[in-house]
């Protein structure tokens, strides 16, 4: 496979501080041509499952080749491995803590390596910035033609560390999910999809309760609702989604990842 000179940024970073242009800079000093674009700075701190969600609802709108660095790493400095994984004719490079676990789900991971070659990395390896001294200069590399073999050696993903992710519950009154993230505007992605609704006819949902909170229907649009009133729809990626038009779902329902959320169904005439 042949990676693009394109390498994308997902990181709990934020944008205060120096940690996001040393990594460029790392990149830039061993790839000097190498194209960088920041996907999001903005994952809450040690959000493992947001950055897994960030990234597997956007590679897919980047050329083939792309590679994609995702550094939240709460086990920096400890025994967990580094991963180079390819799928979908992108090259995946991540702490080995369940970042890849919503790719592999997908079944979108076909090649997974350990980074393990050091002579990759400078000199000089800080303890606590895995991202910057052996990240960036891996991602560097490859993306300016270093075949991944050489990064190390093949594994398989069932030897690499996995989320535990329920998977929604169907029976014939309910689809019971959970809430799986909330983004900067408080709109609350769950876990459930449209592979899980498609199952039943748009007449067949009876609702969608949320805390103490029932909406009606599934919608199109925001503003199908009036402002501050919450509404049910499926988001860009193909989830369902709970928002507030012009407010903030999660700050009224009070709920938060791990919540539980459930589409109730008509009884069968």
């Amino acid at each position: 496979m042949n990676f693009a000179n394109i390498i994308t940024l997902t990181t709990d970073f934020g944008l205060q501080d120096p940690y996001v242009g040393q990594m460029k800079g790392a990149i830039l000093k061993r790839n000097i041509t190498a194209r960088i674009i920041d996907l999001t700075h903005g994952i809450s701190p040690h959000d493992v499952l947001g950055a897994a969600v960030a990234i597997r609802t956007s590679y897919r709108y980047f050329p083939k080749g792309t590679i994609h660095l995702i550094v939240v790493d709460p086990g920096v400095g400890s025994q967990r491995g580094i991963l180079a994984a390819t799928g979908e004719s992108q090259l995946f490079i991540a702490p080995d803590n369940g970042l890849l676990t919503l790719l592999a789900l997908d079944n979108s991971i076909e090649a997974v390596h350990r980074v393990e070659n050091s002579s990759l990395f400078p000199s000089e390896v800080s303890s606590t910035f895995h991202g910057r001294d052996i990240m960036a200069p891996v991602a560097a590399a490859l993306a300016g033609g270093l075949p991944l073999d050489k990064v190390g050696p093949e594994t398989t993903f069932t030897q690499c560390i996995q989320l535990d992710i329920p998977e929604p519950v169907i029976d014939k009154k309910r689809i019971t999910g959970q809430v799986m993230h909330v983004d900067h505007f408080g709109n609350i992605r769950t876990t459930i999809n449209t592979s899980h609704l498609s199952r039943f006819q748009p007449s067949h949902f009876a609702g969608i309760r949320i805390g103490s909170h029932t909406i009606d229907s599934i919608l199109s649009t925001y503003s199908e609702q009036p402002a501050g009133e919450l509404i049910a729809l499926i988001d860009s990626s193909g989830y369902l989604e709970i928002a507030e038009n012009r407010g903030n779902a999660a700050r009224l329902t009070g709920c938060s990842p791990g919540d539980e959320v459930v589409v109730l169904l008509k009884d069968e005439e």
